[in-house]
């Protein structure tokens, strides 16, 4: 009997143990583990419970990032300060003012250059003026009224150092054509300063003609300062500003009793001219020695 109990206990103590142990691990099975949810997992289900922190724990490190990180659309939306508008506003205004300054230069200097080109038109053009009415002088002498100054018949050929008074042929471009009285002189200009002017008026036979204001004026160039006049001497080739010189004899004039240039110097403040010298020339019905005709205003050779 006591064999039996002693069997009996011994059993009963290995059951138990076996039992201990089994509790132990079944505790250590049921040991759970937290989330950042602080959801409870078993140790069973820990493989898959570690693996699904991890996915979770890198989404929220993704989404921190992409937080951190701005977007297309918070780029564009930020805008300009107002210190940078206005550096840009004070830099479009340099650039305006310096585009202005440009373009007022080129068109100072586009008139300008017109200015000039004009000038220069106008000088050519009563230069040729001036060597076409010299170029054909009337030397039919005349008896003049009062002769103390020269000799009592002599062609109208008022020659003084600033102002030239004659009969020539006017050109026929200018729809005139024949004799005409003409006068070179620099007259006021209105508004101040002188201008260079050909008067002109038909011939009507008269050995002189003195109503200049009531002549026909063309201007030759503008403004001008002064005229100075030369005239040469055919025999010596002198310059004396009158006509005759001074002392020459009637004998020793020669005989067209005309010089055989005149040198004209134009003082203008926008143009400076330089010297002209135009030849006097007879027209062939006063002087049948030059050997050319004169038709409409035009010399035929």
């Amino acid at each position: 009997m006591s064999r039996l109990a002693a069997l009996s206990v011994e059993r009963w103590a290995l059951s138990g143990q076996r039992q201990t142990q089994n509790f132990v691990a079944g505790r250590a099975r049921c040991t759970t583990i937290s989330d950042t949810n602080n959801t409870e997992i078993t140790a069973q289900q820990a493989p898959a419970a570690i693996y699904f922190i991890e996915r979770i724990k890198q989404g929220n490190s993704r989404s921190t990032l992409n937080a951190k990180r701005p977007t297309p659309n918070a780029q564009r939306q930020t805008g300009f300060t107002l210190i940078e508008v206005l550096i840009s506003l004070a830099l479009l205004s340099l650039l305006m003012l310096v585009l202005t300054g440009a373009m007022r230069s080129m068109g100072q200097t586009e008139d300008r250059v017109e200015q000039r080109v004009q000038i220069s038109d106008n000088y050519r053009a009563a230069v040729d003026l001036l060597r076409d009415v010299l170029g054909r002088v009337s030397a039919r002498r005349l008896r003049l009224l009062n002769a103390a100054d020269g000799p009592p018949d002599m062609p109208f050929f008022q020659a003084q150092p600033d102002s030239l008074a004659w009969i020539g042929v006017m050109p026929a471009r200018y729809g005139l054509g024949g004799r005409h009285y003409l006068r070179l002189a620099v007259e006021p200009m209105v508004g101040g300063g002188g201008q260079l002017v050909l008067r002109y008026a038909p011939w009507t036979g008269e050995p002189f003609f003195s109503n200049w204001g009531q002549a026909q004026a063309q201007v030759l160039a503008a403004p001008v300062n002064t005229l100075a006049l030369r005239y040469q001497d055919p025999a010596s080739g002198q310059w004396s500003p009158v006509w005759p010189p001074p002392g020459m004899a009637v004998n020793d004039m020669p005989p067209t009793r005309l010089p055989s240039a005149v040198a004209l110097q134009v003082d203008a403040p926008d143009f400076a001219w330089p010297p002209l010298v135009a030849a006097v020339l007879a027209t062939r019905l006063s002087d049948p020695s030059t050997g050319g005709t004169s038709l409409g205003g035009g010399r035929v050779q």
